[in-house]
């Protein structure tokens, strides 16, 4: 089965290398629409001495290829024209990303009357260049979704329908129509809402002196812990050393989770080589200010499992965001807070990404630090288990 699960964030600045691979899929992340009466297509990303290329106009959808710059991108119009097109200037926006859902997708399944898979089906949104391809299984998923109601066009050769309303983010059942494309086919839309696998965090705690900690995790949009050592009960009262070790045997507070993911940001982060995440992640844990064995723990916990993709896009969730996804209360109160997730995704090419900034916390006194890792359900079961 194909499923496109990485997402390439949905703002202005994000840049996309390479060019568009035909027959594939178009993410509704690499469209943005025109939102001025005209705008220009040129062959050089300047308004000086570049040629015209053609024409766009309001409400036309256009196909990310490449970023030059924050004000620059290359573009894919409707009738096929490549050329480079101004996304804003001053104040003045002319091209704006496609609204999608990234906390919800839609899995399609294509059959014929013998009921029987049909592969290489392209599944498209109507006025829109969002499509995606039903593999041999017959089988395809659309993510994001981009927000409002679709109608589906269904092509296959020479032959299309198109199923009015098929697609709408903010449902959450499943549909089958009949589709005729030479025949009667039977296609159905399953809308799925899409949670976050909390895996793996670490929660340190470094008192002052020998102290009683009460800790307590919530899920301010829903969630629950699915493990937990020591055992998290109704919450951790724990005893603990101004070492950090806690009831005498262990170093850190374990859990793992699952939580609505919408408030999860995904518009600035880095794009990491996998051989060279030991270095990144020591380097960024680091500066955020986590201590040298917890930096240890992390690495040599997630450095390991991550190799199956040649690149990943790291997303840091710092507090308050982390917060909404889990909420964290520790008495008495630390002087001393770091709560980090990454959110990782693989990529199976390089893209440019707005860079993160590293807030910059207060130290010493009574110290607790965090750290943990964001994935989808299905990528904890294929990491974890």
């Amino acid at each position: 089965m194909k499923r496109f699960k990485f997402p390439c964030v949905v703002l202005f600045l994000l840049m996309v290398s390479g060019t568009l691979i035909a027959g594939e899929e178009v993410r509704a992340d690499r469209v943005l629409r025109v939102v001025v009466d005209a705008l220009r297509i040129r062959d050089e990303p300047t308004t000086e001495e570049s040629e015209i290329l053609g024409m766009l106009h309001l409400d036309d959808y256009v196909v990310v290829l490449e970023y030059a710059d924050e004000h620059w991108v290359k573009i894919e119009a409707p009738d096929g024209t490549v050329g480079w097109s101004c996304v804003a200037l001053e104040d003045e926006v002319f091209l704006e990303p496609l609204e999608v859902h990234y906390e919800n997708e839609i899995y399609f399944t294509l059959w014929n009357w013998e009921g029987e898979p049909v592969s290489d089906v392209r599944l498209e949104l109507v006025g829109t260049p969002v499509f995606c391809t039903t593999d041999i299984d017959g089988d395809v998923w659309l993510y994001p979704v981009p927000i409002g109601t679709w109608d589906l066009r269904c092509t296959v050769g020479d032959t299309s329908a198109v199923v009015a309303d098929a697609v709408n983010p903010e449902r959450k059942d499943k549909a089958t129509y009949t589709v005729d494309l030479g025949g009667p086919h039977m296609l159905t839309v399953h809308h799925t809402y899409i949670d976050s696998g909390i895996a793996k965090p670490n929660i340190y705690i470094y008192p002052t002196e020998e102290t009683e900690v009460s800790v307590k995790l919530g899920f301010p949009a829903g969630g629950t812990i699915t493990v937990s050592d020591p055992e998290y009960k109704d919450g951790w009262t724990v005893n603990v050393t101004p070492e950090g070790t806690i009831n005498g045997e262990h170093t850190f507070l374990f859990y793992e989770g699952r939580s609505d993911g919408s408030a999860l940001q995904r518009s600035r982060g880095w794009i990491v080589k996998r051989e060279e995440l030991d270095g990144f992640f020591r380097e960024n844990l680091a500066v955020t200010g986590f201590f040298d064995q917890e930096i240890e723990d992390f690495v040599e916990f997630w450095v390991p499992l991550l190799n199956d993709h040649p690149y990943f896009a790291l997303y840091p969730q710092y507090n308050p965001i982390y917060g909404e996804i889990v909420s964290l209360d520790v008495e008495p109160a630390p002087h001393s807070l770091i709560r980090l997730a990454y959110v990782i995704e693989g990529l199976e090419e390089e893209i440019s990404l707005i860079p993160a900034m590293i807030p910059a916390f207060e130290a010493g006194g009574f110290t607790v630090h965090e750290w943990g890792v964001v994935l989808s359900p299905a990528d904890i079961d294929a990491y974890l288990y």
